[in-house]
């Protein structure tokens, strides 16, 4: 499970003095406590995914804003965050790999857009990025 290595890795962490990654791993082990007190379970492991993938996401965007202002203090320190945060996610899935899946789960040219989305993203759950998902179901069924 996902959530257990990461709080092995923070333990880790702190072991090791590794001040970047314990802060990191604290943010995210936050987020997965409160979004389970919120929820009242425990959650699955494509909720804690979720939760990993969504601190990527805010990484990058917070990157993107620094390269803006050409903080390069800022842009190392996103770019460190970004690869200690893409190290507990799986290797994502490729523009070709989703569309082999589409094409195997029978979608095509002519196929609505919400059908198409319902088929696909339970298969590539927590395995593509979401926007990459739909950009390539629109270049499938156009």
């Amino acid at each position: 499970m996902l959530k257990e290595k990461l709080k092995s890795e923070f333990k880790s962490a702190m072991r090791n003095k590794e001040v970047l990654k314990k802060g990191i791993l604290t943010m995210i082990i936050s987020n997965i406590t409160t979004s389970e007190k919120d929820k009242g379970t425990e959650l699955t492991e494509i909720e804690v995914l979720a939760i990993v993938q969504r601190e990527l996401k805010q990484t990058k965007q917070a990157l993107e804003e620094a390269e803006k202002a050409e903080r390069q203090d800022n842009i190392d320190y996103g770019k460190e965050k970004i690869a200690i945060i893409e190290s507990y996610l799986p290797q994502m899935m490729t523009v070709d790999e989703i569309r082999a899946l589409l094409v195997e789960n029978g979608i095509g040219p002519g196929t609505n857009m919400g059908e198409a989305m319902k088929v696909i993203k339970p298969l590539v759950a927590g395995k593509a990025d979401n926007a990459l998902v739909s950009k390539t179901v629109k270049e499938v069924i156009a």
